[in-house]
């Protein structure tokens, strides 16, 4: 691990005094992080008091020496996100050899800061009970936070003490996660594992000044680092429908359980490259959910399909007329046609760019409802999420005085409906998938140009690229027989959007490639004087917003106004068609 100067650090003070309570002044005081044996040292000032440069989240020890002086040893403390620790000594008259040493912990009320937060640390991240694993709803165990919290770039919408969503930032291993959306939303790039989480603080009010562009919160999140000690896990979380019982009303109704089976699997692994020098963390997460759909759609009979509508029939029973719309004349005050001879539209009258789509339409696979025959097309199958994480972290210490550490997550999920229509005419049938494609890196190299004396400088981006994929894409509108020239004009070559009532639609929504970007930068120097730290810097963020999205490759909607009769300016529900006026 490394010492960093920024947002994600803690540190420790104290004061060293003699048996008789008198301050000693410039004692020796070395502090070692117990899991890459990496120290650092300070000295007390006139009044006996010291202060350590920022320090990363962990387990430390720290020991006292001076001249004519027992050494003094701490251990035990544990240094959490924006943590300053109180570590006091008094040492004893005797020679520097020995050493008297308590296993204990510091003093845990925060006094050196004003700002209010809550800590959750590795031991709750990984025992609590977590819904889909999502790290980010252990926030809830923050008073003052409500709202909700997905699994999705654009679902992050909770509130702390009353702030808007969109007030909140999200900082990972000292840098944004962050970044507005296309709507003007918040959005997150990255959702961590689980495993691969140190701890994370909720800051709610009065935070430092660092974390100047958040107005309402910011949620502070650490990765783990590699250690001298090699870790790791492994884990399957399985559930399905097999162990599950079905309820009451569907048994009574006859109807069997549908399946689901969802699978949530991975492992982290973190260690030494070269000891006490080069670390390491990697971690895997992988989600593959099914759950058993169905869709029931009204489609055209085989008789519809042909103009033959001698047995299309309204709810009550009566035969639905339709009239031909080229018949239309002036009588009286207003207007007449006539009705199709045996309710039967000719071949000749059938548009050929309707006998073209009319090849995308299923046929019907069941009797459908009594009487109107709606509803007439079942289709079984699942819906799927997949989901895979990524995270890897490298810590490296140049030398005594120079460290350096990069992470890079990457996370991919899908969310695909159920397929409904046969596998050659499934294009047909305005299918999407969403996808979410989200990276998230950081780089920090860090400097000690004295003991009191720490530069920091840090690199990132966040990026989520959002792909509402259109299942039609690809398809030449051309083709259906409309004019060549509209291939041309449409955002996109898609399946046009094509409604008719009565009946389910074809084609149509939108494609959708939208990016949603951060790149930081931040540079700080922080210094230890007195009994104070001092801290400069600034933090320069390129905000990116790239919205690429494509509509309907042209609409074409067909209801029963065209063929309904025999007053064309009157509606009747046994009159009309809208398949009617499609063919036509």
């Amino acid at each position: 691990a490394s010492t960093s100067a920024q947002s994600f650090t803690g540190s420790i003070v104290g004061t060293v005094k003699n048996s008789s309570g008198e301050v000693v002044p410039n004692a020796e005081i070395v502090i070692t992080l117990v899991q890459t044996n990496k120290q650092i040292t300070v000295t007390t000032n006139g009044e006996g008091y010291y202060v350590s440069p920022p320090l990363s989240v962990g387990e430390y020890r720290v020991e006292a020496r001076m001249t004519g002086f027992r050494r003094t040893v701490r251990s035990g403390l544990t240094i959490q996100i924006q943590q300053t620790l109180s570590v006091d000594f008094t040492l004893e008259v005797g020679q520097v050899a020995e050493t008297v040493e308590v296993t204990a912990q510091a003093q845990v009320l925060e006094t050196t800061s004003s700002a209010l937060g809550k800590v959750v640390d590795n031991r709750r991240i990984l025992e609590l009970p977590l819904n889909s694993r999502n790290v980010y709803s252990l926030i809830f165990l923050t008073p003052g936070v409500s709202g909700s919290v997905g699994n999705n770039y654009n679902t992050m919408s909770y509130s702390v003490n009353g702030a808007r969503p969109t007030m909140m930032d999200t900082v990972i291993d000292g840098v944004t996660a962050s970044f507005p959306t296309v709507n003007g939303f918040t959005g997150i790039s990255i959702f961590p594992s689980v495993d691969a989480i140190q701890e994370f603080k909720v800051m709610g009010a009065t935070y430092p000044a660092e974390f100047g562009r958040s107005l309402g919160s910011v949620l502070n999140v650490v990765f783990k680092s590699g250690t001298n000690q090699f870790h790791g896990s492994a884990y399957e979380f399985l559930r399905n429908s097999v162990f599950d019982s079905n309820n009451f009303f569907e048994n009574r109704a006859g109807r069997k359980l549908g399946s689901f089976k969802r699978s949530q699997f991975g492992g982290h692994a973190t260690g030494p490259i070269f000891k006490d020098k080069t670390f390491f963390m990697g971690s895997y997460e992988g989600l593959r959910a099914r759950s058993f759909a169905t869709s029931i759609r009204t489609v055209p009979t085989v008789e519809q399909r042909n103009g033959d509508f001698s047995k299309t029939f309204n709810q009550a029973g009566a035969l639905i007329r339709v009239f031909n719309p080229f018949t239309t004349r002036a009588s009286g005050t207003g207007f007449i046609r006539d009705q199709f001879t045996d309710n039967k539209i000719p071949q000749n009258l059938i548009d050929p760019v309707a006998l073209n789509i009319l090849k995308f339409y299923p046929l019907p696979n069941q009797p459908g409802d009594a009487g109107t025959g709606t509803n007439n097309y079942a289709a079984s199958g699942s819906t799927q999420t997949n989901l895979d994480n990524y995270d890897f972290r490298i810590d490296h210490r140049i030398s005594e005085n120079q460290t350096f550490f990069a992470r890079y997550s990457h996370r991919y999920t899908a969310d695909v409906p159920l397929k409904a229509f046969p596998e050659a005419i499934t294009i047909a049938e305005g299918r999407v998938i969403q996808e979410n494609r989200a990276r998230n890196f950081v780089a920090e190299y860090t400097r000690t140009l004295s003991p009191n004396t720490v530069l920091t400088g840090r690199i990132g981006f966040a990026r989520t690229l959002f792909v509402f994929s259109n299942q039609g894409l690809g398809f030449k509108p051309s083709s259906l027989g409309l004019p060549a020239s509209i291939d041309s004009v449409v955002d996109r070559q898609m399946f046009p959007a094509v409604g008719v009532a009565g009946q389910t639609s074809l084609g149509g929504s939108d494609h959708r490639f939208n990016a949603f970007m951060s790149y930081p930068f931040i540079a700080t120097l922080t210094r230890a004087q007195g009994k104070h730290n001092w801290k400069y810097g600034g933090e320069v963020r390129l905000i990116r917003v790239n919205v690429w999205e494509a509509r309907n490759a042209g609409q074409f909607n067909f209801n029963a106004g065209m063929t309904q009769g025999p007053n064309p300016t009157a509606a009747s529900s046994s009159a009309g068609y809208g398949f009617a006026s499609f063919l036509l």
